[in-house]
């Protein structure tokens, strides 16, 4: 998983059968704490109704992907918004 910054949304009438109605999300992956960039933007699929500029948790396992969007086995989803960040924390490395 990673975090990622919803920078647009994608739009495509022509696409895989499994995806209809699935709505495509660009996210900018950051890192979690400082925000700074922390790779190219990707292509998300989104069932939470995130928006530009949402903060958001992304997993990369096409597995999860599937499951959460109840697609089968073939889909080719295999990112996924699986949480809204509403907080993120640095941690003591002292710990």
């Amino acid at each position: 998983m990673f975090t990622a910054v919803v920078k647009g949304s994608l739009t495509s009438t022509v696409k895989h059968a499994s995806m209809k109605g699935v709505r495509l999300m660009i996210v900018q992956p950051v890192d979690p704490v400082a925000g700074t960039n922390s790779g190219l933007p990707q292509i998300a699929a989104d069932v939470l109704g995130a928006g530009i500029g949402t903060r958001v948790l992304v997993s990369s396992d096409g597995r999860a992907a599937q499951d959460m969007l109840k697609m089968d086995k073939f889909s080719p989803v295999r990112l996924v918004i699986t949480a809204l960040v509403d907080d993120a924390a640095k941690m003591d490395s002292g710990a």
